[in-house]
């Protein structure tokens, strides 16, 4: 696509002339790449436009999710810079389209065909620009979409990766592997490489593939990689922090734990087939379900279970004058969730893959603009839930993260929702006591803290707040 004329302007904040500052002077200085990890909600998509508008190739790809593409069509137009360049936008989805196939193939089934394709299709074309918004979908260096979008990197000019979560440990920045070597003055920018590197560097273990790697965090390997990634010398990218910004509000994080009564207790330990039928839901399997599928089942019963106390807690933000966006994993539970703040009498609204992406986003500029009080969300990434965007949407902003994620790499993408370009909102963590609900919030805010450790962050709250679910779980298990 070529940028068209803007009928209005966007207003580059301080800190985003910044980022395309060190962008710039990155490739001046003769480096390949950059990893822009400024935190959700700093604007990182107008950031790498500058950027990238600054540059004098004309052809430029830009890979990212399928809900950021609308973002980047408006930035690109809106920014008043660009015009010329020729934009071709490309959800990870659909990456496997840029390679050509093997000159012969005896794969027969799709997949078969699409891993053959990923791992030895060449080029169809090559772009001297491109950018990889959210990069650490790529992380997984044997899966299909990070196998294409490395081979578009290794063969551009220059290539900006954006991501607040670029991975959890050590072994998931192998996607970074060119511009990382370079830093650390080594050769190598294969997967080979990269564990050339972390050996010399003496972080973690590798044994044989990729998955097989062990990391414990620890304070020494966290400086190394945080020195390498934005605070040494010859840092690869750039990350700054909301509070880092004058007068932006820091991310404020609240628990708000459930216990379960004696009869939400008893449905928690029924079968699957048991507790749908004692909620009045359709269907359930009579197997007992081992390791996780154990774990999933027993996520999804507290999660249904706490509808109807999370509906509560919103009906109280709502009454306070907020307005409430409610992260979720599962439907059936956005679904009651709905059905329960409707009932109260609320305006509300859905975003997820059940919805188009033209219906998603009128739900959400409904949500922006003040005629919904409360949106119900599943989706992790690529959606602005802030106040203050549009004209009607000034009201106070709360987001409740109703089920909480293993990854650490989700939950920071799901705070980022509400808590972006200088907006404040609470961030409430919703669990059951005494259920897995609470191994996953201590094991998620663990990982959490060690990203955002890795990455140089200061992780003093976060890891108060996992040592509170912890002393709370062991003053239940002592006599």
């Amino acid at each position: 696509m070529t940028t068209t004329a803007p009928t209005e302007r966007m207003i580059p904040h301080p800190h985003q002339r910044e980022a395309r500052a060190a962008i710039l002077s990155a490739r001046a200085a003769g480096r390949s790449a950059f990893l822009l990890g400024d935190l959700t909600g700093l604007g990182k998509t107008l950031s790498a436009w500058l950027a990238i508008a600054a540059m004098p190739e004309r052809e430029v790809l830009v890979i990212c999710p399928k809900g950021a593409i609308p973002q980047w069509r408006r930035t690109m137009a809106l920014s008043g810079v660009g015009a010329e360049k020729q934009v071709t936008l490309m959800n990870f989805e659909r990456t496997k389209s840029l390679l050509a196939p093997p000159p012969a193939s005896t794969k027969r089934s799709t997949r078969a065909k699409n891993n053959e394709l990923a791992r030895h299709g060449t080029p169809r074309r090559v772009w001297p620009l491109v950018v990889i918004d959210e990069a650490h979908r790529i992380r997984n260096p044997h899966s299909q979409q990070g196998l294409v979008c490395r081979q578009m990197a290794a063969s551009a000019a220059f290539t900006i990766y954006m991501s607040a979560t670029a991975g959890q440990a050590p072994h998931e920045l192998s996607y970074l592997a060119a511009p990382l070597a370079d830093a650390a003055g080594l050769p190598g920018g294969d997967l080979d490489g990269f564990r050339a590197l972390m050996k010399r560097l003496k972080i973690g273990r590798a044994k044989g593939r990729w998955k097989n790697w062990s990391w414990e965090p620890n304070e020494a390997d966290r400086k190394v990689m945080a020195d390498l990634l934005y605070r040494g010398a010859r840092a690869i990218g750039l990350r700054r922090r909301p509070e880092e910004i004058a007068g932006w509000p820091e991310v404020q994080r609240e628990l708000a734990p459930v216990a379960l009564d004696a009869a939400a207790r008893k449905l928690y330990e029924a079968t699957w087939r048991e507790f749908r039928r004692e909620l009045g839901l359709a269907g359930g399997s009579t197997r007992k379900p081992a390791g996780w599928a154990a774990d999933l089942r027993f996520r999804q019963k507290a999660s249904l279970l706490r509808v109807a106390g999370t509906a509560a807690f919103c009906d109280d933000l709502l009454e306070a004058g907020h307005q409430v966006a409610i992260s979720v994993a599962f439907l059936e539970t956005g679904a009651m969730l709905v059905e329960r703040l409707a009932g109260l009498g609320w305006r509300v609204g859905t975003i997820s893959g059940e919805y188009s992406g033209e219906a998603n986003e009128a739900t959400r500029l409904a949500f922006q603009t003040g005629a919904l009080d409360a949106v119900v969300f599943t989706v992790t990434e690529s959606i602005s839930l802030h106040r203050g965007e549009m004209p009607g949407g000034e009201r106070e902003r709360a987001l409740v993260v109703h089920d909480l994620r293993h990854s650490a790499i989700q939950l920071q993408q799901i705070e980022g929702r509400c808590h972006r370009d200088g907006q404040h909102a609470t961030i409430f963590y919703a669990f059951a006591e005494e259920t897995v609900e609470e191994k996953v919030a201590a094991t998620a805010l663990a990982r959490m803290a060690a990203m955002e450790g890795m990455a140089g962050d200061e992780t003093g709250m976060i890891e108060a707040i996992a040592r509170e679910i912890e002393r709370a779980a062991l003053s239940r298990e002592t006599p």
